[in-house]
């Protein structure tokens, strides 16, 4: 005699919904897997060599010492080839151009202590003035015609370019290879110091 509870289960086995997963027909094979890339930095020399992004320890890039309660930075730096530049023949634009379309991005984040950021903040106050200082010493050149305030302008010109170079960016990739960048711009007491050795990808490969 037939099992009734048994038709039933069929019955509820038969009312069931499975969801199938969704695939998408255009992605790659690997779209979905996991890619994990060594993320971190190693000490070659007086340079940094890194994969984006990568986040220092909280010391100082400068003077090597605990960056708390200093000011932390969250930077895009990019590197450019050398060999864009000769397009300068050609037109700055060209530069420009070229520049935008193959230039690579690293994200970094990194310290200063209140020491070194107190320099810093008193290095953009200079170049702000200087530049207003230009600003009015061009205006006074016009109106008065004056050579000698046109001669004082180029100076002023000068310091400020120098200025914005040195308030720039605290770290400068000097190579892209497959990924990897090297960075220079920290100093040595920040490369010497011990947290940052522990920190480095050379260190985990030792353990």
């Amino acid at each position: 005699m037939p099992d009734p509870s048994a038709k039933t289960s069929d019955a509820m086995a038969s009312d069931e919904t499975y969801i199938v997963p969704e695939i998408n027909p255009f992605a790659s094979p690997t779209a979905d897997a996991a890619v994990v890339d060594e993320s971190g930095y190693r000490i070659q020399g007086n340079k940094l060599e890194v994969r984006t992004p990568v986040k220092l320890p909280p010391i100082c890039i400068h003077c090597g010492d605990d960056a708390h309660p200093g000011r932390s930075f969250a930077r895009t730096i990019y590197y450019t080839p050398p060999w864009i530049f000769l397009l300068l023949l050609a037109g700055p634009i060209f530069v420009v151009i070229g520049s935008m379309l193959v230039r690579k991005p690293v994200k970094i984040d990194y310290a200063l202590c209140p020491g070194c950021n107190g320099r810093r903040k008193q290095k953009i106050a200079f170049v702000s003035l200087v530049w207003l200082a230009l600003l009015g010493c061009l205006v006074g050149a016009i109106a008065w015609e004056s050579a000698v305030l046109g001669g004082v302008c180029f100076l002023l010109f000068l310091t400020g370019i120098v200025g914005l170079i040195l308030c720039g960016e605290h770290f400068k990739a000097t190579r892209h290879t497959d990924g990897v960048f090297q960075l220079s711009g920290a100093k040595a007491s920040f490369l010497e110091h011990p947290i940052v050795h522990r920190n480095s990808l050379d260190y985990v490969d030792a353990l």
